[in-house]
């Protein structure tokens, strides 16, 4: 379920619990992203925010956006190396309390769905990935709406709405 604050922050509430919040900024900085022409390529990265320390809630604040190393076409985007460079840089810039929250990518789509490639680089990074919470925020940016997905490991991705 997602809700939109007075604030502009974005919370959500997954059925199994989990909760967190999308900042203003991040939203704004995603949007820009939008494959609105026939032209415009995939683009993603990674969410990156805190953990609060009281709910275990996930406040994402930034994200990674593309760049070189990145491949990017009409449909498709994979995300190179410098993405997780920038996110440990991130983490000593926040004095280690700052922590990679998800993935985000784009889908040139009006309401976009993960496809069977996306679920899987969602369940691979589960896998291989270490992380401080016990799930990840995957965030697919549309033409018209942006869709807000909650991945736990071990179980199916969970639809938490549109924006």
């Amino acid at each position: 379920m997602l809700q939109q604050l007075s604030s502009g922050h974005i919370v959500w509430h997954s059925i199994g619990g989990n909760a967190g919040s999308i900042s203003p900024n991040l939203i704004s900085e995603l949007q820009k992203w939008k494959q609105v022409k026939a032209s415009s390529r995939e683009a993603g990265g990674l969410l990156l925010g805190f953990i609060d320390l009281d709910t275990e809630g996930l406040l994402a604040e930034t994200a990674t956006v593309p760049g070189r190393g990145d491949q990017r076409s009409r449909i498709k985007f994979f995300r190179g190396p410098r993405h997780q460079k920038l996110a440990i840089r991130w983490n000593h810039s926040t004095d280690g309390r700052g922590t990679q929250l998800g993935l985000w990518h784009t889908h040139p789509e009006p309401i976009p769905t993960p496809s069977s490639v996306d679920i899987n680089d969602c369940r691979n990074v589960l896998t291989n990935g270490e992380f401080v919470s016990n799930g990840l925020l995957y965030v697919i940016v549309g033409i018209d709406k942006v869709s807000f997905w909650f991945a736990k490991k071990g179980r199916e991705l969970e639809h938490l709405g549109y924006f």
